[in-house]
């Protein structure tokens, strides 16, 4: 059950389309997170540069699914503005040790000292301070998609600096034989150790998925960070009724 008193927060992902304004959008509509997704889709740097801009500036928190547990990705989208990062596929406690390293600056990590950037705002002040203010600004999201992962759980939970478990339920229901379902017990007791993983540890917990009892049971389990599916579905959920309405008849 649901221990943190922080509300359910809601995001979307961000699949293929270069829109810098889309966080507008999403503030507009009352979204707290967007999820650019770097590991499938296909946005080069400088997209993602000013898509995250906009966002900061909207007050939109800016995720990047980076393409992995990789130094160079992740100190380029953390020196670009990024708010945080989802990491896919992490294998161990090991995998998760190694992505607080790579985004956090010591004492907590090793990111590489680059910082009148645009993470900055090109005016950090005081350099120590501007350092401790960003490694408890950012937010490290490791996506639970592996039996491997799903095995270490609480390893994974108590590795300090991350911020939250994010269950990513294809590629976990395919790992676990179940695919493609998304209500197959094996599934959801998953979500629910993840959840519990998280909740005792201090950590947030989520899901991303569009499947609606899914996103019940996740909520049941006491995830709190929902991404809801992403533009491209909307976009042609959109167009789709969009032609229905053309042909409707008077």
């Amino acid at each position: 059950m649901q221990t943190k008193s922080q509300a359910t927060r809601v995001g979307i992902m961000l699949s293929e389309i270069n829109f810098p304004n889309f966080p507008v959008m999403l503030q507009k509509a009352g979204y707290d997170f967007l999820i650019i997704d770097c590991e499938h889709g296909p946005f080069d740097f400088r997209e993602v540069a000013g898509i995250v801009a906009m966002a900061r500036r909207c007050g939109i928190e800016a995720i990047v699914r980076v393409p992995g547990v990789e130094r160079a990705a992740i100190t380029k989208y953390m020196d670009l503005g990024a708010d945080g990062l989802l990491i896919p596929m992490v294998r161990d406690a090991a995998d998760a040790r190694r992505v607080v390293e790579f985004a956090k600056y010591a004492p907590l990590g090793r990111r590489g000292v680059s910082i009148s950037r645009a993470h900055s705002e090109y005016a950090p002040g005081d350099m120590l301070t501007y350092m401790e203010n960003a490694n408890a600004r950012t937010r490290l999201y490791v996506q639970i998609e592996l039996c491997s992962a799903l095995a270490d759980i609480a390893a994974i939970a108590a590795v300090p600096g991350l911020s939250t478990l994010m269950v990513g339920p294809s590629d976990l229901a395919m790992d676990l034989g179940v695919f493609p379902s998304q209500d197959h017990p094996l599934l959801l007791d998953a979500v629910s150790q993840v959840a519990n993983a998280a909740a005792a540890n201090g950590l947030d917990s989520g899901v991303i998925t569009a499947n609606a009892p899914l996103i019940a049971a996740a909520r049941r389990a006491g995830m709190t960070q929902i991404c809801c599916g992403s533009e491209l579905r909307l976009l042609t959920q959109g167009l789709k009724q969009n032609k229905a309405l053309a042909l409707t008849e008077g």
